[in-house]
Protein backbone atom coordinates (compact mmCIF):
# COMPACT_ATOMS: atom_id res chain seq x y z
CA UNK A 1 0.00 0.00 0.00
CA UNK A 2 2.77 2.54 0.76
CA UNK A 3 4.55 1.63 -2.45
CA UNK A 4 1.44 2.17 -4.55
CA UNK A 5 1.06 5.60 -2.69
CA UNK A 6 4.91 6.94 -3.24
CA UNK A 7 4.62 5.74 -6.91
CA UNK A 8 1.14 7.24 -7.02
CA UNK A 9 2.18 10.92 -5.44
CA UNK A 10 5.12 10.73 -7.47
CA UNK A 11 3.73 10.34 -10.76
CA UNK A 12 1.75 13.41 -9.85
CA UNK A 13 4.11 15.12 -8.85
CA UNK A 14 6.04 14.20 -13.04
CA UNK A 15 2.89 15.20 -14.31
CA UNK A 16 2.72 18.24 -12.66
CA UNK A 17 6.13 19.24 -13.62
CA UNK A 18 6.40 17.88 -17.06
CA UNK A 19 3.14 20.66 -18.05
CA UNK A 20 4.78 23.17 -16.25
CA UNK A 21 7.93 22.40 -18.46
CA UNK A 22 5.71 22.25 -21.28
CA UNK A 23 4.44 25.27 -20.83
CA UNK A 24 7.10 27.68 -20.27
CA UNK A 25 9.22 26.57 -23.78
CA UNK A 26 12.06 25.11 -24.42
CA UNK A 27 14.86 27.37 -23.93
CA UNK A 28 13.20 28.05 -20.30
CA UNK A 29 12.83 24.50 -19.32
CA UNK A 30 16.04 23.30 -20.40
CA UNK A 31 17.80 25.71 -18.30
CA UNK A 32 15.74 25.41 -15.24
CA UNK A 33 16.16 21.61 -15.06
CA UNK A 34 19.84 21.89 -16.08
CA UNK A 35 20.12 24.08 -12.89
CA UNK A 36 18.46 21.76 -10.35
CA UNK A 37 19.67 18.87 -11.68
CA UNK A 38 23.81 20.05 -11.22
CA UNK A 39 22.29 21.51 -8.03
CA UNK A 40 20.93 18.18 -6.34
CA UNK A 41 22.86 15.35 -8.58
CA UNK A 42 25.67 15.67 -6.94
CA UNK A 43 24.11 15.15 -3.57
CA UNK A 44 22.28 11.44 -5.08
CA UNK A 45 23.72 7.86 -4.53
CA UNK A 46 23.96 8.02 -8.80
CA UNK A 47 26.83 10.54 -8.08
CA UNK A 48 28.49 8.15 -5.76
CA UNK A 49 28.18 5.56 -8.87
CA UNK A 50 28.92 8.09 -11.48
CA UNK A 51 32.25 8.89 -9.66
CA UNK A 52 32.79 4.98 -8.87
CA UNK A 53 32.41 4.34 -12.78
CA UNK A 54 34.71 6.76 -13.61
CA UNK A 55 37.40 6.42 -10.99
CA UNK A 56 37.42 2.24 -12.18
CA UNK A 57 37.74 3.33 -15.87
CA UNK A 58 40.69 6.15 -14.76
CA UNK A 59 42.27 5.02 -11.48
CA UNK A 60 44.91 7.90 -11.52
CA UNK A 61 42.31 11.06 -12.50
CA UNK A 62 42.28 13.31 -9.50
CA UNK A 63 38.70 14.31 -7.46
CA UNK A 64 38.39 17.69 -9.10
CA UNK A 65 38.51 16.36 -12.52
CA UNK A 66 35.91 13.87 -11.59
CA UNK A 67 33.64 16.11 -10.31
CA UNK A 68 33.72 18.47 -13.24
CA UNK A 69 32.74 15.60 -15.53
CA UNK A 70 29.79 14.70 -13.38
CA UNK A 71 28.65 18.43 -12.81
CA UNK A 72 28.84 18.44 -16.75
CA UNK A 73 26.91 15.41 -16.53
CA UNK A 74 24.34 16.44 -14.29
CA UNK A 75 24.16 19.28 -16.51
CA UNK A 76 23.17 17.52 -19.79
CA UNK A 77 20.86 15.05 -17.94
CA UNK A 78 18.64 18.40 -16.72
CA UNK A 79 18.66 19.61 -19.80
CA UNK A 80 17.85 16.22 -21.11
CA UNK A 81 14.75 16.55 -19.42
CA UNK A 82 13.89 19.97 -19.80
CA UNK A 83 13.70 19.59 -23.53
CA UNK A 84 12.15 15.94 -23.56
CA UNK A 85 8.50 17.49 -23.84
CA UNK A 86 9.56 19.65 -26.91
CA UNK A 87 10.62 17.12 -28.73
CA UNK A 88 7.14 16.05 -30.55
CA UNK A 89 7.90 19.69 -32.40
CA UNK A 90 11.35 19.09 -33.06
CA UNK A 91 11.85 19.43 -37.54
CA UNK A 92 16.22 17.85 -37.64
CA UNK A 93 16.03 19.37 -41.30
CA UNK A 94 14.91 23.24 -40.17
CA UNK A 95 15.88 23.79 -36.65
CA UNK A 96 18.90 26.01 -36.01
CA UNK A 97 20.20 24.52 -32.84
CA UNK A 98 21.22 20.85 -34.61
CA UNK A 99 23.53 20.29 -37.05
CA UNK A 100 23.08 16.92 -38.80
CA UNK A 101 25.88 15.38 -40.92
CA UNK A 102 25.59 12.44 -42.99
CA UNK A 103 22.03 12.57 -43.95
CA UNK A 104 21.65 11.98 -47.78
CA UNK A 105 24.33 8.95 -47.29
CA UNK A 106 22.17 7.00 -44.93
CA UNK A 107 18.66 8.04 -46.69
CA UNK A 108 20.19 6.78 -49.72
CA UNK A 109 21.18 3.60 -48.22
CA UNK A 110 17.42 3.42 -46.23
CA UNK A 111 15.42 3.93 -49.67
CA UNK A 112 18.69 0.75 -51.63
CA UNK A 113 17.19 -1.98 -48.37
CA UNK A 114 13.65 -0.91 -48.52
CA UNK A 115 13.48 -2.23 -51.62
CA UNK A 116 14.50 -5.61 -50.56
CA UNK A 117 12.56 -5.30 -47.88
CA UNK A 118 15.73 -4.88 -45.67
CA UNK A 119 15.44 -2.84 -42.56
CA UNK A 120 18.53 -0.87 -41.15
CA UNK A 121 19.39 -1.49 -37.01
CA UNK A 122 20.46 2.15 -35.84
CA UNK A 123 22.34 2.50 -32.05
CA UNK A 124 23.48 5.17 -29.82
CA UNK A 125 24.24 5.38 -26.73
CA UNK A 126 23.16 7.81 -23.35
CA UNK A 127 25.60 10.33 -24.85
CA UNK A 128 24.73 13.68 -25.48
CA UNK A 129 20.45 14.04 -25.90
CA UNK A 130 19.97 10.74 -26.62
CA UNK A 131 16.31 11.22 -26.68
CA UNK A 132 16.69 13.04 -30.07
CA UNK A 133 17.26 9.76 -31.72
CA UNK A 134 13.46 8.27 -31.88
CA UNK A 135 11.93 11.40 -33.46
CA UNK A 136 14.94 12.30 -35.95
CA UNK A 137 14.40 9.62 -37.29
CA UNK A 138 10.76 9.47 -37.47
CA UNK A 139 10.82 12.68 -38.82
CA UNK A 140 13.70 12.06 -41.76
CA UNK A 141 11.07 9.43 -42.65
CA UNK A 142 13.54 6.69 -41.68
CA UNK A 143 10.24 4.83 -39.25
CA UNK A 144 12.25 3.63 -36.30
CA UNK A 145 10.91 1.14 -33.79
CA UNK A 146 12.86 1.47 -30.24
CA UNK A 147 13.83 -0.59 -27.74
CA UNK A 148 13.68 0.74 -24.30
CA UNK A 149 13.81 -0.75 -19.92
CA UNK A 150 11.08 -0.46 -18.34
CA UNK A 151 10.73 2.04 -15.65
CA UNK A 152 9.87 0.47 -12.34
CA UNK A 153 7.11 2.98 -11.50
CA UNK A 154 4.07 1.82 -13.86
CA UNK A 155 2.48 5.41 -13.25
CA UNK A 156 5.68 7.09 -14.44
CA UNK A 157 6.16 4.77 -17.06
CA UNK A 158 3.01 5.13 -18.54
CA UNK A 159 3.40 9.22 -19.17
CA UNK A 160 7.07 8.61 -20.48
CA UNK A 161 5.98 6.30 -22.97
CA UNK A 162 2.59 8.78 -24.00
CA UNK A 163 5.04 11.48 -24.34
CA UNK A 164 7.39 9.04 -26.55
CA UNK A 165 4.72 7.73 -28.57
CA UNK A 166 4.64 10.93 -30.49
CA UNK A 167 8.04 10.86 -31.29
CA UNK A 168 7.92 7.06 -32.63
CA UNK A 169 7.39 3.54 -32.06
CA UNK A 170 8.70 1.93 -28.83
CA UNK A 171 8.35 -1.52 -27.68
CA UNK A 172 10.06 -2.92 -24.39
CA UNK A 173 13.29 -5.10 -23.88
CA UNK A 174 12.52 -8.61 -23.86
CA UNK A 175 10.50 -11.47 -25.96
CA UNK A 176 7.88 -8.97 -27.01
CA UNK A 177 10.46 -6.36 -28.18
CA UNK A 178 12.55 -9.21 -30.38
CA UNK A 179 9.23 -10.30 -32.14
CA UNK A 180 8.16 -6.97 -32.59
CA UNK A 181 11.65 -6.39 -33.83
CA UNK A 182 11.87 -8.88 -36.21
CA UNK A 183 8.24 -8.31 -37.96
CA UNK A 184 9.12 -4.59 -38.05
CA UNK A 185 12.44 -5.28 -39.86
CA UNK A 186 10.84 -7.50 -42.24
CA UNK A 187 8.65 -4.14 -43.86
CA UNK A 188 11.81 -2.62 -44.58
CA UNK A 189 11.57 -0.48 -41.79
CA UNK A 190 14.43 0.77 -39.58
CA UNK A 191 15.27 -0.53 -35.27
CA UNK A 192 16.89 1.43 -33.01
CA UNK A 193 18.50 0.94 -29.60
CA UNK A 194 20.64 1.90 -26.79
CA UNK A 195 24.13 -0.06 -26.55
CA UNK A 196 25.60 1.25 -23.37
CA UNK A 197 23.81 -0.38 -20.68
CA UNK A 198 24.77 -4.21 -18.80
CA UNK A 199 22.98 -7.08 -19.66
CA UNK A 200 24.31 -9.71 -17.49
CA UNK A 201 23.80 -13.00 -19.85
CA UNK A 202 25.68 -11.19 -22.64
CA UNK A 203 29.43 -11.97 -23.71
CA UNK A 204 32.54 -9.77 -21.87
CA UNK A 205 33.43 -7.48 -24.45
CA UNK A 206 36.24 -4.63 -24.14
CA UNK A 207 34.23 -1.13 -23.14
CA UNK A 208 36.34 1.60 -22.02
CA UNK A 209 38.89 -1.21 -21.70
CA UNK A 210 37.35 -3.35 -19.19
CA UNK A 211 35.35 -6.04 -20.13
CA UNK A 212 31.57 -5.79 -19.87
CA UNK A 213 28.61 -8.02 -20.52
CA UNK A 214 26.79 -6.46 -23.57
CA UNK A 215 23.77 -7.32 -25.18
CA UNK A 216 24.09 -9.10 -28.37
CA UNK A 217 20.47 -8.92 -29.71
CA UNK A 218 21.67 -6.13 -31.92
CA UNK A 219 24.38 -8.61 -33.13
CA UNK A 220 21.68 -11.92 -33.61
CA UNK A 221 19.21 -10.20 -35.48
CA UNK A 222 21.51 -8.17 -37.84
CA UNK A 223 23.44 -12.03 -38.39
CA UNK A 224 20.13 -13.61 -39.14
CA UNK A 225 18.50 -10.86 -41.32
CA UNK A 226 21.41 -9.86 -43.27
CA UNK A 227 21.30 -6.29 -42.07
CA UNK A 228 22.99 -3.41 -42.01
CA UNK A 229 23.94 -1.25 -38.63
CA UNK A 230 24.50 2.39 -38.36
CA UNK A 231 25.61 4.20 -35.55
CA UNK A 232 23.98 7.71 -34.45
CA UNK A 233 26.23 9.63 -32.51
CA UNK A 234 23.84 12.67 -30.62
CA UNK A 235 26.30 15.29 -29.10
CA UNK A 236 25.81 18.31 -27.06
CA UNK A 237 28.08 20.89 -28.57
CA UNK A 238 26.65 23.97 -26.49
CA UNK A 239 23.70 24.27 -23.51
CA UNK A 240 21.09 24.40 -26.33
CA UNK A 241 23.01 23.15 -29.75
CA UNK A 242 23.48 19.76 -30.96
CA UNK A 243 24.58 17.98 -33.44
CA UNK A 244 23.41 14.52 -35.16
CA UNK A 245 25.82 12.28 -37.13
CA UNK A 246 24.58 9.26 -38.80
CA UNK A 247 28.34 7.72 -39.31
CA UNK A 248 29.27 4.61 -41.65
CA UNK A 249 28.05 1.22 -41.29
CA UNK A 250 30.04 -1.20 -39.27
CA UNK A 251 31.96 -3.49 -40.74
CA UNK A 252 30.70 -7.23 -40.68
CA UNK A 253 32.75 -10.39 -39.97
CA UNK A 254 34.14 -12.61 -42.40
CA UNK A 255 32.10 -15.42 -43.38
CA UNK A 256 34.81 -18.17 -41.80
CA UNK A 257 34.06 -17.32 -38.13
CA UNK A 258 31.48 -19.09 -36.21
CA UNK A 259 28.70 -17.87 -35.10
CA UNK A 260 29.78 -16.69 -31.72
CA UNK A 261 33.10 -14.97 -33.26
CA UNK A 262 30.83 -13.16 -35.62
CA UNK A 263 28.59 -11.88 -32.47
CA UNK A 264 32.13 -10.85 -30.68
CA UNK A 265 33.35 -9.55 -33.42
CA UNK A 266 30.33 -7.05 -33.94
CA UNK A 267 30.06 -6.42 -30.45
CA UNK A 268 33.79 -5.08 -30.11
CA UNK A 269 33.05 -2.73 -33.11
CA UNK A 270 30.16 -1.06 -31.19
CA UNK A 271 31.67 -1.29 -28.08
CA UNK A 272 34.86 0.59 -29.41
CA UNK A 273 32.71 3.55 -31.24
CA UNK A 274 30.65 4.27 -28.21
CA UNK A 275 33.63 4.34 -25.97
CA UNK A 276 35.18 6.59 -28.61
CA UNK A 277 32.49 9.08 -27.81
CA UNK A 278 33.01 8.57 -24.27
CA UNK A 279 36.79 9.51 -24.63
CA UNK A 280 36.23 12.53 -26.77
CA UNK A 281 34.28 14.02 -24.22
CA UNK A 282 33.20 12.37 -21.02
CA UNK A 283 30.67 14.64 -19.43
CA UNK A 284 27.97 13.53 -22.30
CA UNK A 285 27.80 10.16 -21.21
CA UNK A 286 25.28 8.89 -18.59
CA UNK A 287 28.05 7.29 -15.74
CA UNK A 288 25.54 6.48 -13.25
CA UNK A 289 24.40 2.85 -14.81
CA UNK A 290 26.04 -0.17 -13.23
CA UNK A 291 28.06 -0.98 -16.54
CA UNK A 292 30.87 -3.02 -15.01
CA UNK A 293 31.17 -5.93 -12.26
CA UNK A 294 29.53 -5.83 -9.38
CA UNK A 295 32.49 -5.74 -7.37
CA UNK A 296 32.86 -2.41 -7.90
CA UNK A 297 29.61 -0.92 -6.57
CA UNK A 298 29.72 -2.91 -3.30
CA UNK A 299 31.23 -0.15 -1.20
Amino acid sequence: MYKIAVNLLSGILVILFLIFLKLIGKRKASNICSYFFTKLGPHTRFNQRAIKNISFIWPKKKQEEINKITKKMWNNLGRNFGEFVHLYKFNPELCQDTNINGLRKVKALFQKNKKMKKGIIFFSAHYGNWEMGAPILKKLGLKPLCLYRKSNNKIIENIIQKIRNSNGEYAPKGDIGAKRSFLWLRKGKSLALLMDQKLNEGPAIEFLGKKANTASFIADIALKMDLDIIPIKIKRESNLKNSITFLNKIEMPNNKLNKNEKVNFILKKINTIISSWILEDPSQWLWIHRRWTKDIYKT
